[in-house]
């Protein structure tokens, strides 16, 4: 019984870190920019790192309670919403953060480039292709066809003329 109840232990602490791994990053940035932080230059690598690495702990250490204790229900959502939350964490920082070059810049290392995911394209003007050429229109064969006939005149209503107040001046007056 006491296995079970530390696996439901650890698996809540799995579920909690994978959250606040996603929250206390959000809280920080709020924090800075509520009190104006200074985010220029030096300031804004270091901040985006701290950053960084609070989420990181954190999924990492949800990741490891959830295996843990993936016995329990909360275990395996805590491992599985923390290797998502993961997975878009690294792909929104090598995107936005542009973790490559901030490791360059921070440890004076050269980094790797990361693979330009949109290839520049350049277009060439294409001149239009040549007209087809044009042939003489070939004489109809057969009988001639024949005229369609000129359709016969509707006689038109004359427009009736109602008085000034009248409302609707061409519907005929009922009786």
């Amino acid at each position: 019984m006491a296995d079970s109840t530390n696996n439901e232990t650890l698996g809540v602490f799995s579920l909690r870190a994978a959250a606040w791994g996603i929250v206390l990053p959000m809280l920080v940035i709020t924090f800075l920019v509520a009190f104006h932080a200074d985010l220029a230059g030096e300031n804004r690598t270091t901040i985006a790192w701290l950053i960084g690495t609070i989420f990181l702990t954190l999924e990492v250490f949800a990741v490891l309670a959830g295996l843990g204790a993936w016995a329990s229900a909360a275990g395996k959502i805590g491992t599985l919403l923390a290797l998502i939350l993961l997975a878009g964490g690294l792909a929104a920082g090598v995107a936005v953060f542009d973790w490559p070059v901030a490791l360059e810049q921070l440890t004076g290392a050269e980094a790797v480039p990361a693979p330009k995911l949109v290839k520049h394209i350049t277009l060439e003007p294409v001149p239009p292709p040549a007209p087809p050429p044009v042939l003489p229109p070939e004489p109809p064969s057969g009988p001639a066809p024949l005229a369609p006939e000129p359709p016969t005149p509707v006689p038109e209503r004359p427009v009736r003329r109602g008085s000034p107040g009248e409302l609707f001046p061409n519907v005929p007056p009922q009786k």
